[in-house]
């Protein structure tokens, strides 16, 4: 008996109850598609795994259909549905395919871009679920009277321990909030009154972690210094507009923090403030994350001038005690300047040419260690003016090794052609291979078209696992824009300026799943016969026309699953 047959004889002899462990690391696509197809009892053990995790996001609608065919709902734990321009219409169609009463051991649910009806169904019946995350396709303008009593009676569930939603600012200030809530955790992508910051804390006894995105307070006189949250170990703010007394007030209600982050803020980076006042109010607190920006009312020209900005905190309260350090980024052009703890907590940033940009941190080693920005999920730059600035003759002062190396998400920029040598430099700092969605805003100048496309064919040969491209120009048409698209690319969305355009791409681009074009002209009386075509090439596609926007979500005639 050759080693190989020992090895599958000992897999396929162990009990079901230790398979299932070992199932438990393994993708849904590794369990469905390999290991089921072994052999019969492998087949028979996946059809009863009970802890499938099934998360349809972004995927081919022939992957989708196959799941679909397989799954049964009693077995499937936490589940991902998505309505976004890459998965149209995919919450209704499978809302379709199975009764909701049999997920009996549903616990964690997420709908993204779900739509109010859809909501209403899914939610008309008792549930189990401990963790929920929800977005409506449209957040600004509910039009149900009866969302919000639903969403009352969501938050009011006893089992319900995460919630992740986002409303527009009047709808969350009129959605009550229950006098006994068990939430363990709450991230609302929304701004809140401080009225409702406090009404959530005071009936939210087991809250520990709160996300917002910022609190509004009109008047310091409005806090109660005399009730206080101390429930709460970490609070996040995303996007704040709050100056440092307000601050101050607010943090003093939440004597128990053990984790503070905060993204913007006014006139915030006064380290010697932060430190009388954590030493004072927050002795608990462990992790500070924060990005902090500002302006200067003169100029700085030199790392000396920056450093002003960081000297209050160099005192022993944030290196030796705390081991807090930070880096502080100053913007010539503009005079003003981005404060960061370190690791850098931002996950979105903008990036500017070095020369435009002195920067000064407390932390000697920042420079050299590359984990310092692997927060760093998305960038936008403008490359007219970062290749404006390079140098083709001192490539060998360029870093040896990409300093942003997790981003997944890049938006760039131009102000005319796409720059020569534009993706060389790109990848001394940028670990392109990481890039999953980019998209690009270019103007194909007629007399270089030729050289505008190589350089972008060039900088998409360094995506080697790029998934979702946006292009964003009305210059070139849909010729051009079929010779750019990688083939491993699946999802694409571009300009378009008429029918046959987008006839064109359909065509020609038959890897893609999903598609979103952008109208620049109004073709809705051109839509029914665009549609009768698409069902004639792609039937059981779904689509959506939403403000100038048609995505659709490709059905394959050959069902490949990718």
């Amino acid at each position: 008996m050759t080693a190989n047959n020992v090895n599958t004889a000992s897999l396929s002899s162990l009990p079901v109850e230790l398979i299932f462990r070992i199932l438990n690391f393994a993708d849904n696509k590794t369990i469905i598609f390999s290991f089921g197809n072994v052999c019969k009892r492998f087949r028979s053990i996946i059809n009863s795994y009970n802890q499938y995790d099934i998360d349809f996001q972004s995927i081919s609608k022939p992957y989708f259909d196959a799941v679909c065919n397989f799954i049964t709902p009693e077995n499937i734990i936490s589940l991902t549905l998505s309505n976004n321009n890459r998965t149209t219409n995919q919450i209704s169609l499978f809302l379709s395919l199975f009764p909701l009463e049999k997920f009996i051991r549903l616990r964690s649910l997420t709908l993204v871009d779900i739509d109010e009806n859809d909501f209403h169904t899914i939610f008309q019946l008792k549930n189990m679920i401990a963790s929920l995350s929800f977005t409506f396709q449209k957040k600004n303008s509910i039009q149900n009277p009866k969302t919000l009593p639903l969403i009352y009676t969501i938050v009011s569930n006893e089992n319900l321990q995460h919630l992740d939603f986002g409303l527009s600012w009047n709808r969350i200030e009129a959605l009550p909030w229950p006098n006994q809530c068990s939430l363990k955790s709450l991230i609302l992508s929304s701004r809140i009154s401080f009225k409702k910051f406090s009404s959530i804390l005071s009936h939210s006894s087991q809250l520990k972690t709160f996300l917002l995105q910022d609190c509004i307070i009109e008047d310091l006189i409005e806090i109660d210094r005399s009730t206080t949250y101390p429930q709460l170990t970490s609070l996040t703010f995303d996007d704040s507009e709050l100056h440092m007394d307000e601050f101050q007030l607010l943090l003093s209600l939440t004597p128990s923090l053990q984790h503070l982050h905060i993204v913007g803020g006014i006139d915030l980076f006064d380290g010697t403030c932060w430190e009388k006042f954590i030493q004072k109010h927050l002795k608990n607190l462990n992790r500070f994350e924060f990005a902090f920006c500002g302006n200067t009312d003169y100029e700085f020209n030199n790392s000396a001038d920056v450093e002003a900005l960081i000297t209050s905190y160099r005192t022993p309260f944030w290196i030796e005690n705390k081991h807090w350090f930070v880096i502080c980024y100053y913007f010539k052009k503009s005079a003003n300047y981005s404060l960061y703890s370190l690791p850098i907590c931002k996950t979105k940033v903008k990036f500017y040419p070095h020369e435009d940009k002195i920067s000064c941190s407390t932390d000697s080693k920042f420079y050299n260690d590359a984990s310092m920005t692997d927060n760093v999920h998305e960038m936008q730059l403008n490359l007219t003016d970062l290749m404006a600035h390079y140098d083709r003759n001192a490539k060998n002062a360029l870093p040896s090794s990409p300093f942003f190396r997790k981003m997944n998400k890049l938006l760039l920029l131009t102000d005319n052609e796409w720059p020569d040598d534009s993706s060389e430099y790109l990848s001394t700092f940028i670990d392109l291979s990481c890039i999953v969605e980019l998209s690009i805003s270019v103007d194909f100048d007629p007399k270089n078209i030729s050289n505008t496309l190589s350089n972008i064919t060039n900088l998409l040969k360094r995506t080697s696992n790029l998934q979702s491209l946006a292009i964003d120009t009305s210059s070139t048409n849909a010729e051009n824009i079929c010779l750019l698209v990688p083939h491993h690319t699946k999802h694409l969305q571009v300009t378009i300026q008429s029918i046959d355009e987008m006839k064109l791409i359909v065509e020609r681009l038959k890897q893609l799943s999903s598609i979103t074009f952008d109208m620049l002209h109004d073709i809705n009386s051109f839509l029914p016969d665009f549609l009768t075509w698409l069902m004639e090439k792609r039937n059981q596609s779904t689509y959506r026309n939403d403000n100038g926007y048609f995505s659709i979500w490709f059905e394959k005639n050959n069902a490949q699953i990718t």
